[in-house]
């Protein structure tokens, strides 16, 4: 396990998956949104005009993991919007948590970033979010 945040790919027979790591939990999503993106392309935007801001809640960090990958998936694959810049704010709701991301994006250029095919979506199949000695992890699975 790198001790840096970052994250790297994960052998999986038939679907894409990656392992994610950061000394925070917001840090952790952030690098899972990361591992997302070059998943998906090649060269990832660096930069980016627009900006939107989303929510998503969950009653436990997976799923809430989950949900975040895949309203990026929709952002990027639906509303063509590219992350190139994200800011993550996690709290605590009711029995819950909330992220709230301001996404920083650009607009969907399979050629310039280098598309290399849609993702479904990310699964619960070996989800596992986890407090480690250096901070977090986490292994996901995504549905190609």
């Amino acid at each position: 396990m790198p001790i840096a945040p970052g994250f790297a790919e994960l052998e999986h027979t038939a679907d894409v998956g990656f392992r994610a790591y950061a000394p925070s939990l917001p840090g952790l999503f952030y690098q899972a949104a990361r591992a997302l993106l070059h998943v998906l392309f090649l060269r990832p935007p660096r930069r980016g005009k627009s900006t939107l801001t989303f929510t998503v809640e969950a009653e436990d960090p997976e799923t809430l993991l989950v949900r975040f990958l895949n309203e990026l998936l929709y952002q990027i694959q639906t509303r063509g919007r590219v992350p190139a810049g994200l800011y993550l704010h996690l709290e605590k709701a009711g029995e819950g948590c909330r992220l709230t991301a301001r996404m920083r994006y650009a607009p969907f250029d399979p050629e310039a970033y280098g598309f290399l095919g849609e993702v479904k979506s990310a699964t619960f199949h070996g989800l596992k979010v986890e407090k480690t000695e250096a901070g977090y992890a986490a292994s996901v699975v995504l549905d190609v």
